[in-house]
């Protein structure tokens, strides 16, 4: 028996948007060329506009949209920046009188054939991509007609709708920060989610950018790819530091996230490195333990829990074809500035 999802994939709609178009959904109307590519494609495939399940489809059209999620497992649970945005994204659906069908760690799918049950079984219309990318498995979602958001993605060749912080200008925000208390030799510490690309990375681009704005000189010894571990950011930090003299040291180091910045931070206390008066931190996403670390980390504040949200509300939209292109949402961040970066530097020049 021909079902909604036939008649989707023979459209190019979500299952939502055929379900609205059964039903002649006066709150959130399907266009009428839509309807009736719709309503063709149903006749010529044999789909009974009275049956049980056209009728489900009338009853059900608030409640039809499947919403899934998908995170690496490192970034679940408590993890402080991304619990937030999970917490943002279940509380807007919950407003909404839905809820996920799934959420899932990215490691338990893997393959192809996962994803492909995963999509079977549970009707998923829309995917919130938190953190994650997989190529083929992208292909797959796409194929099957799910929607994808992505958050935390930075690849611009992916082609999905975005909603995030402006992570070039808050990293250009937080070098600026330093420069202005009088450092000119500035390191990084960071790394791609991704690839080993670290010139395509957002925050490094915005401090690339700070940088030669200022006319400053890129240390390539300052310059340390993290590739988002902690436990390596605190073995370069370590490494520069025994590596280096100590006025060949930087005198400020702006780090990718928090993250990045607490370990590096604990590798220049045990080189009994006063912070900021030796080297300065600056942190980015304002995590919670961020005003608890010892000095408190300056960091850039990101809207996390709102970043949730407005990815829930964004990926219903997509789902409902309320929108075609991609878009990037960008939110607003704010510079909060603490004791790891108030040692004014204006009289050193290195």
């Amino acid at each position: 028996m021909p079902t909604l999802k036939d008649i989707a994939l023979r459209v190019g709609v979500s299952i939502s948007t055929v379900s609205r178009a059964i039903s002649n959904d006066a709150n959130r109307p399907v266009n009428e060329e839509t309807k009736r590519k719709i309503r063709e494609v149903a006749e010529e495939i044999g789909y009974e506009w009275d049956s049980p399940q056209a009728r489900t489809a009338k009853d059900e059209t608030n409640t039809s949209r499947r919403i899934g999620c998908i995170v690496p497992q490192t970034l679940t649970d408590n993890h402080p920046y991304f619990a937030p945005i999970l917490s943002g994204f279940r509380r807007r659906l919950d407003t909404m009188g839905l809820s996920p069908v799934f959420i899932r760690a990215s490691e338990e799918i893997g393959t192809v054939d996962r994803m492909r049950s995963l999509i079977s079984d549970t009707g998923v219309e829309g995917v919130l991509a938190i953190g994650w990318y997989d190529k083929a498995l992208f292909e797959l979602l796409r194929k099957e007609r799910v929607v994808i958001l992505g958050v935390s993605l930075n690849n611009e060749s992916m082609d999905v709708p975005i909603v995030d912080c402006d992570r070039v200008s808050a990293a250009r925000a937080a070098v600026r920060h330093l420069i202005l208390q009088g450092h000119t030799g500035i390191g990084f510490i960071g790394g791609p989610a991704f690839s080993n690309d670290l010139e395509g990375e957002e925050r490094y681009i915005g401090y690339k950018f700070a940088m030669l704005e200022a006319g400053l000189v890129l240390n390539e010894n300052w310059i340390l790819n993290a590739k988002w571990n902690v436990d390596r950011s605190f073995s370069l930090m370590t490494d520069m530091l025994n590596s280096l003299p100590e006025d060949e040291w930087p005198t400020a180091m702006f780090c990718a996230s928090d993250m990045m910045a607490i370990p590096a931070m604990r590798a220049a206390l045990e080189r009994k490195c006063r912070i900021p008066d030796d080297i300065a931190f600056v942190g980015m996403d304002n995590i919670e333990v961020a005003q608890y670390t010892s000095p408190p980390l300056s960091s850039v504040q990101v809207p996390k829990f709102e970043i949730g949200e407005i990815a829930a509300k964004t990926l219903i939209d997509y789902v409902d074809a309320a929108y075609t292109l991609p878009a990037k949402i960008l939110l607003p961040y704010e510079l909060i500035a603490r004791e790891s970066s108030a040692c004014d530097r204006s009289a050193r020049n290195k």
